[in-house]
């Protein structure tokens, strides 16, 4: 593909995200990338990258249609996407509500099947890469709460089925694996099992957004035989 790529990142203000941004953005891809709570971030963010920033609320189908209506109208459909969004919580079963099991379930899984369904509808024929992100939780053997779990496994298996479904269309989809970082969802971590993560990885300590961001960039840019996989950045872990 010699054409200037066209970006967009799901949860584009995110710890990680706003990397990925700055890294595509740096490429040479016109990048645009979504945020719903941090306005002054994406505000920063656009600012220092010429990224183009959307409010959008990614539990509601019809405002993830939206967004691709608009790009489309633009002329600025992606044939790029990283979806970086997440909503995670460590509760324990006991304590996981019908409101909180909706609410991750509708950002962390359901979003990336709408937003699917709009990219490659828009594709026209054009090859494409979509890079999902998902933490060990679910995938890995690792204490976890179960709602969040289901989802970040969801992840896992969307990807090796839109693999195939759209491998023969020339979209690759993959998969990066994130182990414990210097903050995001990580923050959230017990200590103790913070200790364990880096007292088992084989580096001996968590890894930083910039690492984790040059992975998914590099997957997706210039990638061409790998699809339906997962590319683990734990750390060895």
């Amino acid at each position: 593909m010699t054409d200037v790529r066209r970006a967009l990142v799901l949860g584009g203000s995110g710890y990680v995200g706003r990397e990925v941004v700055r890294a595509l953005a740096a490429a040479g891809a016109r990048v645009a990338f979504t945020y719903q709570r941090g306005a002054a971030i994406a505000e920063s963010l656009a600012a220092e990258t010429g990224a183009r920033s959307f409010r959008t609320n990614l539990a509601e189908p019809a405002a993830i249609r939206a967004l691709f209506d608009t790009l489309d109208a633009e002329d600025a459909a992606p044939d790029l996407l990283v979806h970086s969004a997440v909503v995670s919580d460590a509760g324990a079963l006991a304590d996981v509500t019908d409101a909180l099991w909706d609410e991750m379930h509708a950002v962390n899984v359901r979003s990336v099947y709408v937003a699917m369904q709009s990219f490659a509808a828009r594709l026209a024929g054009r090859p494409g890469d979509v890079v999902l992100t998902a933490a060990l939780d679910g995938i890995a053997k690792i204490p976890s709460g179960v709602h969040f779990a289901a989802t970040q496994s969801a992840r896992l298996g969307m990807t090796q089925a839109l693999a195939k479904e759209l491998g023969p269309k020339n979209v690759r989809v993959n998969l990066v694996l994130l182990g414990a970082l210097g903050g995001g969802i990580s923050e959230s971590l017990d200590p103790a099992r913070l200790a364990d993560y880096k007292r088992y990885s084989a580096l001996q300590r968590v890894g930083t957004p910039v690492e984790a961001a040059r992975a998914i960039t590099r997957l997706a840019l210039h990638n061409r035989w790998m699809t339906g996989s997962v590319l683990p950045i734990t750390g060895g872990l």
